[in-house]
């Protein structure tokens, strides 16, 4: 019987890392790295920790990082059950609203859950093949209009992506604004002591490449805004602007990419006239 090859864990940086630089940077690793008052056990580091950990991911999700960016596919979407114009399909992360009734998973795919906003929508009906067509995002609200085999339109209010609804089915592609999941807490102290293997800083990691600085930044800065010491609070906002310039740093690897310029030369024939590289527009 063959053995299975170990589990590869990514180059990620660990919480207990991110961890020590913080208390290192707070004077608090003196007698030990583990801390004397931010230690993995307090009731308040979980909470400073996630919070620190929301404002790295927004930071970064406003500066345009890619992995708070992602795609979600949903197929076989039910038809319409009224043709009443004024009656939309809904879709949250809960159910989906046919005009009628609630349909809701495993039945349907409901919207994922780290999905914070939708930012665009599209459509193709099921079974066909073919490549999804864009839907118009409706700012002022969805037209009033006779239900189709496509929906064309969506808007996206009271957390929820609001659609025409569609006399066939029909597969949705969503990208979207997303985020990721807070660290495992148990009673506000990090870790899930009874999981198995156990579960502490130690072994949870940080899903955003060499983070480790910014995300000590920000978590000083929590630790420092509940001091009642004089200049705790500029030392914060000195720590917020630090982060935010780490956060920078870590934005640079993805910006050197996304300013790449293709160097593929044009091809020769003539059929490649107007089409520049092989890898062009092809439509």
């Amino acid at each position: 019987m063959p053995i299975p090859p170990p589990a590869v864990i990514a180059p990620f940086d660990t919480l207990e890392s991110v961890l020590n630089v913080a208390r290192t940077r707070l004077n608090d690793a003196i007698a030990s790295l583990g801390g004397d008052i931010l230690t993995d056990t307090q009731p308040f580091t979980g909470t400073m920790t996630n919070s620190a950990w929301r404002k790295l991911q927004a930071y970064l999700a406003n500066l345009g990082y890619s992995n708070y960016k992602r795609k979600f596919w949903a197929t076989a979407m039910p038809v319409t059950a009224t043709f009443d114009p004024s009656q939309p399909n809904i879709w949250t992360w809960t159910s989906y609203f046919d005009g009628t009734s609630y349909w809701s998973s495993p039945v349907i795919n409901v919207l994922p859950f780290d999905l914070i906003c939708p930012l665009y929508v599209r459509e193709r009906q099921t079974g066909s093949n073919s490549r999804f067509i864009a839907m118009k995002y409706m700012a002022d609200g969805l037209i009033e209009t006779r239900k189709y085999p496509w929906n064309r339109q969506w808007e996206w209010k009271n957390n929820g992506i609001y659609l025409p609804g569609t006399t066939t089915s029909v597969d949705l592609e969503v990208e979207y604004a997303a985020y990721d999941a807070d660290f495992v807490t148990t009673n506000n102290i990090l870790g899930n002591p009874s999981a198995f293997p156990v579960l502490t800083p130690a072994n949870m990691y940080v899903p955003i490449m060499r983070c480790q600085s910014a995300l000590a930044n920000f978590l000083c800065a929590e630790a420092l805004i509940g001091r009642d010491e004089d200049g705790a609070t500029s030392a914060a906002a000195g720590c917020v602007a630090e982060a935010k310039e780490d956060a920078k740093l870590v934005m640079n690897n993805e910006v050197k990419l996304k300013q790449r310029t293709p160097v593929q030369r044009g091809a020769y024939s003539s059929r490649g006239r107007g089409r520049g590289s092989v890898y062009g527009n092809q439509y």
